[in-house]
């Protein structure tokens, strides 16, 4: 690898205080080399580089470098001493555009932080800073002199910087093994997608909803997941009735009329036992429950929020939507055609969004859905058509149940209703009658166990 100096990398540098020393030969000053094993610039495009403490000549410079790939780094920068045995520290921060502040600093914690302390000076003294993805999601304590220990993944003391020739083999950009795809073992089952695994960010670091649907997609917690098998489709009335009339379940939907006029509830699907007239379209008003007891009786499970989320923003893409990350939501998805009570087939519902007074839609849902609303891997209306419970009890991501793993969390599931609370689910994705916002693939809602609605139904998945 070839260290690139400051010089040549700050044409577009969006955060200039006082400059660093830019690698110009100098007598005495320490040459910093910066380098990741995190995939670039999935996990970090912005490197910010900052000298604190006191004893250099540009004390409290940062630096802005972008890192639009591999070849960016390792990067490198020099330190002038400003008096002899001065103690002088470096930080280095990887971070997204994304998580960056109106001041371009970083917010949040989802970025590798490395704070250090530099060696003794002899001469032009070259040392190594790297960035571990290991230490992803532990910020800096610099006050405290305290930052993150790769070896364990959790603060430790601030260590001084190794020599350049002393340091182990310098990391590779996108090196890091928990990176490398997890391929499916075997075929998915019939009806079903192979999703390989691999490691995304669960959650959404920029508020761009309503505050309420910010603070239950925030922080963003880095996952790693397996292989798993997912239905190319949600659940219809037909596998659910089937179900039922060979004893495999015990409960049914809840049974309404499709065409009755007035309450929403009008649109559940499922219309007994014995009426197949329904069978094409998703399952509705499901409790979760009967959406776990179904999938269990097809050998199967729920999927967990992070398997549904990775799923919708097509793996480490992590696209806003599952068919990208723009476009009309209201040609793309069966989404914002709810409708108030004694509506017909006119008038805004003013939660809607998709219903034009002008050109009347279907009211209730679709065989089949929206033919665009669809991932990469052929996954069908995970942005709307229906909501879709999944395995997880809700719980905002700081909580206890989202870190029990540490700042990596493998295959998680969070099963931890609140003590004496009713348990309440996590259900993904938008409606037939929901909110345009709610389309995201990071957006997130949540309901109590024995809840059922219209725009509710489920799909299943097991892993490979």
């Amino acid at each position: 690898m070839t260290a690139r100096c400051l010089s040549t990398a700050l044409a577009a540098a969006g955060l200039l205080l006082p400059a660093l020393s830019a690698c110009e030969p100098e007598p005495r000053q320490w040459l910093v080399s910066v380098s990741t094993d995190a995939p670039a610039p999935r996990f970090g495009d912005h490197l910010l580089l900052e000298v604190m403490g006191e004893g250099a000549i540009c004390t409290g410079c940062m630096r802005l470098i972008g890192v639009d790939g591999p070849d960016s780094l390792p990067v490198s920068f020099g330190v002038v001493p400003q008096e002899e045995g001065a103690a002088v520290r470096v930080r280095a921060r990887l971070y997204r555009a994304e998580q960056a502040g109106p001041d371009g600093l970083p917010r949040g914690p989802a970025l590798i932080d490395a704070v250090a302390r530099l060696p003794p000076l002899d001469g032009e003294t070259r040392v190594a800073l790297d960035l571990s993805m290991r230490c992803f999601g532990v910020p800096s304590l610099p006050e405290q002199r305290a930052t993150c220990d790769p070896e364990a993944g959790a603060l430790a003391p601030e260590p001084v910087l190794p020599l350049l020739s002393e340091a182990e083999a310098r990391p590779e950009p996108g090196s890091w093994p928990g990176a490398a795809p997890v391929p499916c073992q075997g075929p998915a089952p019939a009806g079903m997608v192979c999703v390989p695994g691999g490691v995304f960010l669960l959650g959404t670091p920029r508020p761009g909803y309503t505050v309420d649907l910010d603070e239950l997609s925030q922080p963003e917690r880095l996952v790693q997941l397996g292989a798993f098998a997912i239905d190319a489709d949600e659940v219809t009335v037909g596998t659910v009735r089937e179900l039922v009339a060979t004893g495999q379940i015990r409960s049914e939907p809840v049974v309404r009329d499709l065409d009755a006029p007035g309450s929403d509830l009008g649109a559940c699907t499922y219309l007994g036992a014995s009426d197949g007239a329904n069978d094409a379209l998703p399952v509705n008003c499901v409790t979760h429950a009967l959406a776990e007891e179904a999938c269990s009786a097809r050998g199967l499970r729920l999927p967990t929020e992070a398997e549904w989320e990775y799923a919708a923003g097509n793996l480490d893409d992590e696209t806003a939507y599952p068919w990208g990350n723009g476009g009309d939501l209201c040609a793309m998805a069966l989404l914002g055609r709810g409708r108030g009570s004694g509506e017909v087939d006119q008038g805004v519902f003013e939660n809607s969004g998709c219903r034009p007074l002008d050109a009347p839609v279907p009211w209730g849902p679709v065989a089949g859905g929206a033919p665009s609303d669809v991932t990469a891997l052929g996954i069908r209306n995970l942005a709307g058509s229906m909501s879709e419970w999944v395995a997880d009890t809700f719980a905002p991501y700081a909580a206890p149940c989202w870190q029990s793993g540490g700042p990596l969390l493998v295959d998680p599931v969070c099963r931890e209703p609140a003590p004496g609370a009713a348990p309440s689910f996590s259900y993904r994705g938008s409606s037939w009658s929901g909110y345009k916002l709610g389309a995201r693939a990071t957006a997130r809602s949540h309901e109590r166990a024995s809840a059922f609605n219209p725009a509710t139904g489920f799909r299943c998945a097991q892993p490979m």
